[in-house]
């Protein structure tokens, strides 16, 4: 049976952690260091992102996706570029994914910079900001002592997702996840035909951009008795 209580050594070291001494150091490539120009530095905030989600080991992760972050917010400095914001909240996601503590903070500057994404071209990565703000509030906490904290809202998270496939309705992902969420609400015909909607297209790049989609779209198929 488990222990209730957390020694005062291990609450100690929960302390640190969180105040991030025990987070591994950003790690910036030596050839991005001398990066000036916004358009440079958002294609190198995506470049971490994707050796951050591509790595097995988590310290690497959590290296590449910090240095992700730095790599965008001096992108966002120069001006509020698509590839910046959306690089930014994507690194963001994988940090807070692989290191818990103040997560509440980064999911609110996750959303900050989505909804100025959604302003400036709201199909950017089609629909990527609808898509990560709608896996936000289907996935966060639900419930919190805390009333300012980012809870789980998956009506909002519907409605997220179904202006993901209004501006790219191409998009396999937009219709998984959106199928997904039906079916939490109970609207399951809804969610069938979401479902239906994502076999009927091209998935050749999705082992590349979601590699689970294949294992989650299998549970919901059963789910759904389809």
């Amino acid at each position: 049976m488990p222990k209730i209580y957390l020694s005062l050594t291990l609450l100690s070291l929960l302390a640190l952690c969180a105040a991030n001494s025990c987070v591994p150091p950003a790690y910036i490539p030596a050839e991005y260091n001398q990066l000036r120009s916004s358009e440079a530095l958002g294609e190198a905030s995506k470049d971490l992102y994707q050796l951050a989600f591509k790595s097995e080991d988590k310290k690497e992760k959590l290296k590449y996706a910090q240095g992700g972050i730095l790599l965008s917010e001096k992108c966002l400095k120069k001006g509020k570029l698509p590839i910046c914001l959306y690089y930014g909240a994507l690194n963001r996601g994988l940090y807070i994914k692989n290191h818990i503590p103040n997560y509440q903070r980064s999911l609110k500057k996750m959303i900050d910079q989505c909804e100025e994404l959604i302003e400036l071209q709201p199909d950017y990565g089609e629909g990527g900001c609808y898509r990560v703000l709608g896996n936000i509030y289907a996935k966060a906490p639900s419930f919190s002592m805390n009333p300012k904290n980012i809870t789980q809202d998956l009506d909002k998270a519907s409605s997220y997702l179904s202006l993901a496939t209004e501006v790219s309705p191409n998009y396999p992902l937009n219709h998984l996840f959106l199928a997904q969420v039906l079916f939490k609400i109970d609207q399951k015909e809804q969610a069938r035909m979401s479902l239906k909607k994502f076999e009927s297209l091209d998935k050749a790049r999705l082992d590349t951009d979601y590699p689970e989609w294949e294992k989650e779209f299998k549970k919901l198929k059963a789910d759904l008795d389809l």
